[in-house]
């Protein structure tokens, strides 16, 4: 018999959204879910995919860390990345610095990573 994980709260919660915003990058209460609702998280960015990547914090890592569990603020997160969020903003032609612009994320098992594909595809409507 398969077993399965059930999360009873996960449709009512919504997809895991990611916005972005001239003041940075904010994750919905299931992006923290999904990432374990860590203290620290580690963002990564692969520029030829335009995609981010976002991991739980390992301590024994030398990888620089953003502050993330103790910065809720009604169930969101915001990190603080103007420069990031304007260069971002610039190479993928997507304008959300004027208005923020919100991502449907997905989660990869495997890496332990949510990963934010910086796309008109993924744009929430």
């Amino acid at each position: 018999m398969d077993e399965y994980d059930f999360n009873f709260e996960f449709v009512g919660a919504g997809a895991p959204i990611v916005t972005l915003n001239s003041l940075g990058i904010a994750f919905n209460p299931v992006c923290r879910a999904m990432l374990g609702y860590p203290q620290k998280i580690n963002i990564g960015f692969d520029e030829k995919k335009l995609v981010i990547g976002v991991k739980a914090h390992d301590p024994s890592s030398s990888l620089k860390s953003f502050d993330f569990e103790n910065r809720v603020r009604n169930g969101w997160i915001r990190v603080g990345a103007k420069d990031y969020a304007k260069y971002l903003s610039m190479i993928s032609k997507i304008d959300f610095l004027t208005k923020a612009k919100q991502f449907i994320a997905t989660y990869e098992e495997t890496k332990k990573m949510l990963i934010v594909k910086v796309s008109e595809e993924q744009m929430k409507a």
